[in-house]
């Protein structure tokens, strides 16, 4: 067999069905093995190397997503897996739910009878691309001190993704996103520095860097357009901090940016985690005219209480409710509640990962107000961002823009 033969696991207690996927799998290039049941098939995998599966998710006394599970605990999620069932359409969508949750590659859900195009479209992997150099991971190299001297040096900035009101295509905010520039590492991700800074004490320090150099990168945007504002994340650490408020009121007094032009984003889950504490918080932050939002919503526990109980005047849906309400039908649904939810409490509505024309056209119909994802543009540099979105406001002057998204300045 050479070296690059791709091999393909069919795992289905239905001869017939085996049969038929191997042959198709044969004719696409593929070594086929058949494995009949639960066992047979973690058997295999534990031993052999399949860059795709094919998966009934009927399989006697054990079932389909038990194996996804078990796929996943092996850290196999470099394989495709085409699951096919018989169930209804419904368990099929939270079956593949299931499978983006245990962060499987998942290259197609067919149901009975099968559709051999379909099946035949669905075995097809995509040319397999040469790996890419891989820098060394910074991980395990970023240290607290090394925090702490990037505070000193300024490294630390922040980018601009922007935000589209829906009725008239303008840009009225952007989300300013940490960044970390080191002269050995290069760019450090938030997902490394921010848990290292949280564990160091250190988010104290971090975020009031990041808060100051989003107003002063900011300025010219919010001096540009009326009633712009610019959002940043708070750690949920922060919100035992009863300080915050006043020290967020004299970053902004430093750097001459009105209260109005700041919005304050919190994950509902950290949010809950002390509510009186989170309570005074806001509620002071809501005096001194600075916005907050619920960012994430509806991937905690208490969305509702949430709502009830603590003075959010913006709701972001997560995006991972966004990007699926195109094609998934549950998705569109839970949208469309927390929209309606976002109305009965007086809140503005923000859709997070915006990708495509269908999911734009779906949270307009819905009723969300503003938009911000990949659809329009990704983050931004300073000077970037200022173009871009002069250039964007300019064509919704013009009506050019409400639906369309805006090439980037170069």
């Amino acid at each position: 067999m050479s070296a690059t033969r791709r091999r393909l696991l069919v795992v289905d207690d239905d001869l017939v069905q085996r049969v038929l996927i191997s042959k198709i799998g044969a004719k696409l290039g593929y070594d086929t093995v058949v494995a009949p049941s639960f066992d047979a098939a973690t058997d295999l995998l534990l031993r052999e190397t399949f860059q795709i599966m094919a998966l009934d998710l009927s399989l006697g006394e054990r079932d389909g997503v038990e194996l996804l599970r078990f796929v996943a605990e092996k850290n196999l999620q470099a394989m495709s897996i085409v699951v096919i069932s018989g169930c209804d359409d419904s368990i099929m969508k939270a079956t593949r739910r299931v499978a983006n949750g245990l962060k499987l590659s998942i290259g197609g859900c067919l149901t009975k009878p099968l559709d051999l195009n379909r099946l035949r479209s669905a075995l097809e992997l995509p040319q397999q691309l040469p790996p890419a150099a891989k820098s060394a991971s910074p991980s395990h190299q970023i240290t607290p001190e090394r925090i702490v001297l990037g505070l000193a040096k300024n490294e630390f900035f922040v980018e601009f993704q922007p935000k589209i009101a829906l009725q008239t295509g303008k840009v009225v905010g952007a989300e300013a996103l940490a960044r970390w520039r080191t002269a050995e590492y290069g760019m450090v991700p938030p997902s490394i520095f921010i848990p290292i800074a949280e564990q160091a004490d250190l988010m104290r320090e971090v975020t009031d860097c990041i808060l100051s150099s989003a107003m002063s990168q900011g300025r010219k945007l919010i001096e540009r357009n009326p009633g712009f504002t610019i959002a940043v994340n708070i750690s949920g650490s922060l919100l035992s901090d009863l300080t915050l408020p006043e020290r967020i009121e004299e970053i902004l007094r430093c750097e001459n940016v009105p209260p109005s032009a700041l919005m304050v984003e919190i994950t509902e889950t950290t949010a809950m985690a002390d509510v009186d504490r989170a309570n005074d918080i806001l509620v002071r932050l809501r005096i001194k005219k600075i916005g907050t939002a619920i960012d994430d919503f509806g991937t905690g526990y208490s969305s509702l209480t949430a709502l009830a109980r603590l003075p959010f005047s913006e709701l972001k849906i997560d995006q991972s409710f966004v990007k699926g309400c195109e094609s998934d039908e549950d998705m569109m649904k839970i949208v469309d509640a927390s929209v309606a939810l976002a109305k009965a409490f007086n809140m503005k509505v923000v859709a997070e990962g915006v990708e495509s024309p269908e999911a734009l056209e779906i949270i307009r119909r819905i009723g969300c107000d503003v938009a911000q994802g990949f659809f329009f543009a990704p983050s931004l540099r300073r000077s970037r961002a200022e173009r871009w979105i002069s250039q964007r406001n300019s064509s919704a002057d013009e009506g050019l823009a409400s639906t369309t998204p805006t090439a980037l300045a170069s």
